[in-house]
């Protein structure tokens, strides 16, 4: 985003460029579930979650038959 900025000096104007706010990239939790039966099938799944309730929506989704984990990455994998 260009900003102007003009000084007066006599007849003289200054242009400043600021530079561009960065915008804060998009975390997305990568959450993997391990059936833990005979076939052992994993599915996978994505959220835009902070690393923190990423953490604890893998504990939540671990129950009886299934373990799951969640981390943070750039690139989620939808499916199985």
């Amino acid at each position: 985003m260009l900003k102007k900025v003009v000084l007066a000096v006599g007849m003289i104007a200054i242009p400043s460029i600021a530079p561009a706010q960065q915008q804060p990239q998009q975390q997305l939790c990568q959450l993997e579930c391990t059936s833990t039966e005979k076939s052992e099938r994993v599915t996978r799944s994505c959220h835009a979650l902070n690393a923190t309730d990423c953490t604890n929506l893998g504990r939540a989704e671990t129950g009886v038959g299934r373990t799951c984990r969640g981390y943070i990455t750039p690139n989620c994998v939808q499916g199985r």
